[in-house]
């Protein structure tokens, strides 16, 4: 049998070194897109918590714009519109 032919040994690290950087990004990249995946689950569970607690102080004050720094509220005027 004939012997098998080689590229030199640093050849063939720099190969492996690239295809596992290659392969590392990848590995990344789908975590990334898994915790987006995940997240976003997360941001509508919060968006729907919010909705709640804005719809149960509309309930207790009326329709109101609260400042989120001091907790101080007005009532929102609706304007008439003209026809």
């Amino acid at each position: 049998m004939a012997k098998a032919k080689k590229i030199t040994k640093d050849e063939l690290a720099a190969v492996q070194g690239a295809v596992n950087s290659i392969n590392n990004l990848y590995i990344n990249v789908g975590r990334a897109i898994v915790e987006v995946i995940n997240n976003s689950g997360n941001l509508e569970n919060l968006q729907a918590a919010l909705n709640d607690q804005q719809k149960s102080l509309e309930e207790k004050y009326g329709s109101v714009t609260i400042n989120l720094q001091t907790g101080e509220y007005e009532e929102v005027v609706e304007e008439a519109v003209e026809a």
